[in-house]
């Protein structure tokens, strides 16, 4: 180390030792460093920042599906379709349950007589208001939000959604999350804004990186499918192993946070109404074979509740799982479906959503569900 190196770094342990100064003038030199990081970050981040770095670069994890959706959001808004455009929203079981989004297209396409893109802003456990705040960020145009259903989808907590607010798990900014935060989360945004959530989001992309992926900086290739082709699922035994646990959690989480995610999904509804996007409701692939049909009646109730929703804001409700024949060695485990699979399911996917663009309220559902067992209330 040269004498230069060494002079350099003692004068940054020195800048850094200030900080820990109890004096007035360090904490408003502290505070004039916050303010830079709000006017400076804040716009790098969330204004459009995000395409002027590789997304294989900003990625922690090859399944990293909350910087992907963000980075697809800012990518959408600075290059919007030019086409109607399919955009799928839900959790993994979602991302799961179709091939790529340029097969999906040319199916929908094909069946609909008409071009078609398909985006997937689906992520792993993506809550309602996770699926609010991007559609807040999505560009005009005609467009059409496949929201998909299933328990995960509707049990999340409002404690986790909050963080979002500070721009934790998303790095994307939704006024209209802002808008709505008292009457949900009892709160406004904070005054820090999404700093927090930059910061976060730096943290972990440093451990990350470090742990287990490739040196800072250098690309990784995102992976859309957990389950890639040639995957194995687990077992029939150890698909079942947890199923009573998973059940049970659903129940519980359920009766606790419906209301409040299907409140959420009312909010998306109205956006999406005001924007001028096309609806449509779907369920996720479910593995009845080793869960049940009822999934402890936690499906019963959550379609009666989307029926309703479905009906009041005139959205067709699609139900493709009774038009596929879907078996336990069809899922890797209770809720994804493995590759082979995902042929049958898109194939019918693609014809249902087709016939929404060709005659919107054709698929409006009336479902019921009084014959599909226990039912939650």
């Amino acid at each position: 180390m040269t004498l230069r190196d060494v002079q350099s770094s003692n004068r940054w342990r020195t800048f850094l030792r200030g900080f820990r100064q109890r004096n007035p003038l360090v904490l408003v030199a502290a505070g004039a460093c916050v303010l830079l990081a709000l006017v400076v970050l804040q716009p790098l981040v969330f204004d459009g920042g995000l395409t002027r770095v590789d997304e294989g670069r900003l990625l922690r994890i090859s399944h990293d599906d909350y910087v992907h959706v963000s980075v697809k959001v800012q990518e959408l808004k600075k290059d919007p379709p030019q086409t109607r455009t399919v955009y799928l929203f839900g959790g993994s079981g979602t991302m799961e349950c179709f091939v790529s989004e340029a097969s999906l297209a040319a199916a929908i396409g094909r069946d609909a007589h008409q071009p078609v893109q398909v985006v997937s802003l689906a992520a792993h456990q993506e809550s309602m208001a996770m699926t609010l705040a991007l559609v807040d960020n999505l560009p005009p145009g005609p467009a059409t939000l496949a929201i998909g259903l299933d328990p995960m989808r509707v049990t999340g907590t409002p404690q986790r959604d909050e963080e979002l607010l500070s721009g934790h798990t998303l790095l994307v900014r939704s006024r209209r999350l802002d808008e709505i935060a008292p009457q949900f989360f009892g709160k406004r945004a904070p005054a820090t804004g999404y700093i927090p959530g930059i910061f976060d989001y730096v943290g972990s992309y440093l451990r990350e990186r470090a742990a287990d992926g490739p040196p800072w900086g250098e690309k990784i290739t995102y992976q859309p499918h957990y389950y890639p082709w040639g995957s194995v699922g687990h077992s029939p035994l150890g698909k079942r192993r947890n199923v009573l646990y998973v059940l049970a959690k659903d129940v519980t989480l359920y009766r606790e946070y419906g209301d409040y995610n299907f409140a959420m999904l009312q909010e998306v509804l109205q956006l999406a109404r005001q924007r001028g996007y096309d609806v449509v409701l779907f369920d996720q692939p479910l593995n009845a074979s080793a869960a049940g049909p009822d999934w402890a009646g936690v499906m019963p109730a959550i379609r009666r509740r989307a029926t309703v929703l479905a009906n009041k804001w005139d959205v067709p409700y699609l139900h493709i799982e009774q038009h596929v024949k879907l078996d336990d060695a069809d899922f890797a485990d209770l809720f994804h479906l493995l590759a082979p699979a995902r042929l049958k399911w898109q194939s019918e996917m693609a014809r249902e959503i087709a016939a929404t663009l060709r005659e919107p309220t054709a698929a409006v559902a009336q479902r019921p569900v009084a014959a599909e067992g226990r039912t939650l209330r």
